[in-house]
């Protein structure tokens, strides 16, 4: 399933250095990150992501990310999303 994320960022330079340093390829399996974007100011950054469900991408999420920001996960319809360039379904999804 696809699931989308606004992080409210508590931490700008905590998250910064977070985000220089995080390797998506060493997320648990079955999440993968789609597409990633902080705000100017560093105080909001919106997410796409393809997890098993919301609440194991939220509980990732929060062991990650969580002493930086707050991290509000939703389910996104899947006939919604819309990638640039190709995407590629994993099995079962």
């Amino acid at each position: 399933m696809y699931v989308g994320v606004v992080h409210t960022i508590r931490d700008a330079d905590g998250w910064m250095e977070m985000m220089r340093g995080v390797d998506p390829a060493a997320m648990p399996a079955g999440i993968e990150l789609l597409s990633t974007g902080t705000s100017q100011d560093v105080d909001r950054a919106v997410c796409l992501w393809r997890a098993p469900s919301v609440e194991a991408l939220q509980t990732a999420l929060d062991q990650l990310a969580g002493p930086y920001a707050h991290n509000d996960c939703f389910g996104v319809q899947d006939e919604t999303v819309m990638v640039a360039g190709p995407v590629q379904q994993a099995a079962g999804v």
